[in-house]
């Protein structure tokens, strides 16, 4: 007969304990799978709640801040002879934060766009610039103001 496969050897102590030892072992290491397991999908989803709350937090900030800007265009005016005709425009930041103006668009006869490269404004401040432009008489001008957060202010003038 071969060890283990009569009544008697089967029940023994010996037996019993070899065979408790394999199952505490295999208990242990899937105890230890399942901490791995759980420990990696909780600091994943930890890692990922925390990158989608910047993301909001910085989409929610700029939103704020564009609803905050608001730019007036206090006086816009056209001078000088051909060919050195130009257009002064003077615009107030009458909101609570600072803008930053990125370009002047001008629609008429001929369309321009004027990139801006100092055109910071603080709160309740002013910011005039001369532009080149050649304006015909008793046309009428779009002005469009375009600052750093995409807003668009508008205002239209006689060139005479």
């Amino acid at each position: 007969m071969r060890p283990g496969t009569n009544l008697k050897e089967i029940l023994s102590p010996h037996y019993h304990r070899r065979r408790g030892l394999a199952t505490v072992v295999t208990g242990a290491i899937m105890l230890s799978a399942v901490a791995i397991l759980g420990t990696t999908t909780v600091s994943w989803a930890n890692s990922n709640l925390v990158t989608h709350q910047e993301i909001l937090v910085k989409s929610f900030s700029e939103k704020t801040n564009k609803i905050g800007e608001y730019v007036t265009v206090e006086n816009v005016w056209a001078g000088g002879t051909s060919p050195n005709k130009f257009l002064n425009i003077t615009l107030s930041n009458t909101g609570n934060i600072g803008v930053n103006i990125k370009s002047i668009k001008i629609e008429g006869t001929t369309n321009q766009v004027i990139s801006v490269t100092n055109g910071e404004i603080v709160p309740r401040g002013t910011y005039s610039t001369v532009i080149n432009y050649e304006w015909n008489g008793n046309g009428v001008l779009d002005v469009f103001v375009i600052t750093e957060r995409d807003s668009i202010f508008r205002t239209q003038l006689l060139a005479q």
